[in-house]
């Protein structure tokens, strides 16, 4: 099944050895990649919902073009459950990426957090460990990062979606998708961020908080204004919020409320949606 899709350790892929040569990856540079859109499921399974998938699924087919990477911290993928297999077959463009987490964060500025564990006993734990993880996949690899409670609606302009963070309301940045290029300078200040303190208590400390404090001392400015197409600061956009998050936290019910939508509707102009997990699931 592995040798059929896409699916690989990325022991193997580091060590570029253990690869199917037929297949259409051959090196590291899967795994670094500006173009590639990644995600990453935290809880520890081996398997998808069939929310996640449509979050990879949607994304894939809006962006056939470019390497839609699916993270699991597990040695192995559960293709009985739900129609995983069946996206597999039909996108090729999806890559299945099999991570031993310790393995992941050794010999990083990040591996001391994760050794001393305390992210363990917090009671945020998955929320904290994803916060961490999609910083870290960003300073291996750079490429856009995306939360698994997202729907693609449209292919993301290389344009646009290119070294941005979003706004989700006013002048409030949050991390649930971004991108960055490989080696860009605030990935390093995200993780030295991330590295030198850790609030094991405060939901928001390493997620919203980190990308709000990191981004305004990175570009100098007191507020995150929107600031597409221009730049925020050098390299650096702040997409307005009816690029990702047509509608507020508080008004995630519209989402499932179309049957008197007008034409003029927020969701029409946004090229993906994000459903809120937490709230709607």
């Amino acid at each position: 099944m592995e040798q059929k899709f896409n699916i690989v350790r990325y022991s193997d892929i580091v060590n570029v050895k253990g690869l199917n040569q037929s297949s259409s990856f051959h090196s590291i540079s899967l795994l670094s990649d500006d173009k590639r859109i990644y995600f990453h499921e935290t809880t520890g399974r081996d398997h998808l919902n069939l929310r996640q998938l449509c979050a990879v699924e949607s994304t894939a087919k809006e962006n056939s073009n470019r390497s839609v990477q699916m993270f699991f911290q597990s040695n192995h993928v559960n293709l009985t459950v739900g129609p995983l297999a069946h996206i597999l077959e039909k996108y090729p463009n999806i890559f299945v990426i099999l991570i031993d987490v310790r393995d992941y964060f050794n010999q990083t500025p990040l591996e001391d957090w994760y050794l001393r564990g305390a992210w363990r006993q917090s009671p945020y734990k998955t929320e904290h460990f994803s916060d961490y993880i999609r910083i870290l996949s960003s300073y291996k690899g750079g490429g856009m990062y995306m939360d698994l409670d997202f729907v693609a609606l449209k292919p993301f302009d290389d344009n646009i979606f290119w070294n941005f963070v979003p706004e989700e309301d006013d002048s409030v940045l949050t991390g649930s998708s971004f991108h960055f290029q490989k080696d860009h300078p605030i990935v390093r200040k995200m993780m030295t961020y991330l590295a030198s303190s850790y609030h094991p208590k405060e939901w928001s400390y390493s997620g919203p908080a980190m990308f709000q404090s990191v981004v305004l001392k990175f570009c100098q400015r007191r507020a995150p204004l929107p600031t597409y197409p221009v730049f925020l600061c050098p390299d650096i956009r702040v997409l307005p919020k009816t690029y990702l998050y047509p509608y507020k936290f508080a008004e995630w019910k519209r989402m499932f409320r179309f049957s008197n939508v007008s034409g003029d509707d927020a969701i029409f102009q946004s090229y993906a949606v994000h459903t809120y997990n937490k709230l709607s699931k």
